[in-house]
């Protein structure tokens, strides 16, 4: 499964939106901030090969195109989130998008409440349908070491896979809470150029640094199935980095693409 997540800044987006799809191959689509992106016409330049699941209105924060292979069900909706199960290439996946609340209007807290709801949802939708082959995407707007991802009663998220693979739960307040692993770790690179997804321009006196905003995180069972996961920074040609930073002519997120193989899962 190709899966792809871009916040959109509320950009008329559409022409990027249906190139990146198509140049990625991608099986199902996430957006936040999409308002100003006319998705009819995102779905006519896809001839009819995606389709879009908007829900009942519960969320108004992200939107979802698919495959039309791909059979896909809103199964909860909250006001930053919808949890979906799609079943690609035969495989069913719980997939959460979401995008939780920015600072300065908000903060770790309010974030770490709204996560608390998804976690709950997650493992109520995990027990009903038996399967826990669970992918979290979005725009989380805190970085991969920020206590709401890793906190044990936040996502509890692991940030190197052998901690998952040793033991899939942690005991916090005497409750067995399971884990959630980042790969985020394995696939930043210097070399590679690839960073982070959102660019803060400090003050003058203060270093200019990249944000890992835009992240996923999965469950056990997918956590060996994570083929790749980068930024991209092209689109048909057109760079989305201007000198440094993000070129907010088209939206001040890079988009986050994710291949998760597959293979023989558990």
């Amino acid at each position: 499964m190709r899966i792809f997540f871009w916040n959109l800044k509320n950009n008329s987006n559409a022409e990027w939106v249906v190139k990146t799809i198509q140049e990625n191959d991608v099986d199902v689509a996430l957006f936040a901030e999409y308002h100003g992106t006319d998705f009819k016409t995102v779905l006519t330049d896809l001839k009819g090969d995606y389709t879009r699941h908007d829900g009942k209105g519960g969320c108004d924060k992200i939107t979802l195109l698919c495959r039309r292979s791909v059979e896909t069900k809103v199964k909860v909706e909250s006001t930053r989130y919808t949890l979906y199960t799609c079943i690609v290439n035969d495989v069913s996946y719980n997939i959460v998008g979401l995008h939780l609340q920015s600072n300065p209007r908000s903060d770790s807290n309010d974030r770490k409440n709204e996560i608390r709801k998804i976690v709950y949802d997650i493992c109520v939708q995990e027990k009903k349908d038996k399967n826990r082959k669970t992918v979290v995407i979005g725009d989380f707007n805190c970085n991969p070491f920020s206590e709401e991802i890793i906190q044990k009663d936040a996502f509890n998220a692991v940030l190197f896979r052998r901690l998952i693979e040793k033991n899939e739960y942690v005991t916090y307040q005497g409750t067995r809470i399971r884990k959630f692993y980042n790969p985020i770790l394995l696939f930043l690179s210097e070399e590679e150029n690839i960073y982070g997804s959102f660019y803060y321009p400090s003050s003058n006196s203060a270093p200019l640094y990249w944000n890992s905003f835009d992240q996923v995180l999965v469950r056990k069972e997918l956590a060996n199935r994570i083929e790749s996961m980068n930024y991209i920074k092209e689109i048909s040609g057109r760079k989305l980095i201007k000198d440094i930073a993000i070129d907010g002519r088209i939206s001040d997120h890079l988009p986050l693409l994710v291949s998760i193989g597959k293979g023989k899962m558990e």
